[in-house]
């Protein structure tokens, strides 16, 4: 879904979990002294309900958030706001400025204005207006890389799982040599970061593609092992090291 509206039309009060300093919606860019050149991105979350959303902006917090503005609002209500806030999932969010939503109070909660009972709930903002709005629990951030809303690599070159999913991509929709070196690079720096099978796999298919068959076998049985170690389904890697043997 997309909008126009700017943050000045939307009058809503957000209080900042760490500080308890309560705001309106519409003052965050200059009671923070954000830039409003970068893009900024609002992620909805409930502890109590929705653990997905604190995915997201776990991906979100490995990235480099030099690049936007990232703002996240828990959306519990009031009865369940302290137990899901002593858990302390927001505490490792510290490259983000948190806040609560104020659920059911004084007429001015963010659910005045927002749906809050799906979430998350993601606010994109390009110059202080917002230009899309979704709920969706996969808006990961490679997206943004792919969409050209943020033509750095450097973004998302602490992301193990992002990196990953680029070089993917890429496998599936790419034929140039130069483009498919270029995912080659991703998804090594995926695997140094955390290897996985997700990401070995990746690196076998993009070998295959380029043409480096043996390479790519080797690649391939090392996947599975680590497959096998996780009681993972690595039938695909299967079919790729037949495909391999066909060539070789």
């Amino acid at each position: 879904m997309s909008s126009s509206l700017s943050f000045g039309q939307i009058d809503v009060d957000i209080t900042h979990i760490k500080s308890g300093e309560t705001i309106s919606f519409s003052d965050i860019y200059d009671t923070y002294d954000l830039d409003k050149e970068l893009p900024t991105m609002i992620i909805t979350w409930s502890g109590e309900w929705c653990y997905p959303c604190i995915s997201l902006i776990n991906r979100y917090t490995d990235c480099d958030l030099s690049m936007m503005n990232l703002i996240t609002i828990n959306v519990d209500n009031e009865e369940n706001r302290e137990d899901v806030l002593d858990e302390g999932h927001h505490l490792d969010w510290d490259k983000a400025l948190n806040f609560h939503a104020n659920i059911n109070e004084d007429g001015k909660g963010f659910d005045n204005v927002f749906n809050v009972t799906s979430a998350p709930l993601v606010l994109y903002l390009v110059d202080g207006m917002i230009s899309d709005a979704v709920v969706s629990y996969s808006l990961y951030p490679y997206r943004l890389i792919q969409t050209e809303r943020i033509n750095d690599i450097n973004f998302v070159w602490n992301s193990s799982r992002d990196l990953n999913s680029l070089a993917w991509s890429h496998y599936k929709n790419e034929d140039d040599e130069n483009e498919l070196a270029e995912a080659i690079e991703w998804v090594t720096r995926s695997i140094d970061l955390d290897q996985t099978y997700s990401n070995t796999d990746t690196y076998a298919a993009l070998l295959f593609k380029t043409g480096e068959y043996t390479k790519s076998l080797k690649v391939a049985k090392e996947a599975i092992e680590i497959a096998k170690e996780n009681d993972d389904d690595y039938s695909t890697t299967t079919d790729l090291i037949n495909s391999v043997i066909e060539k070789l």
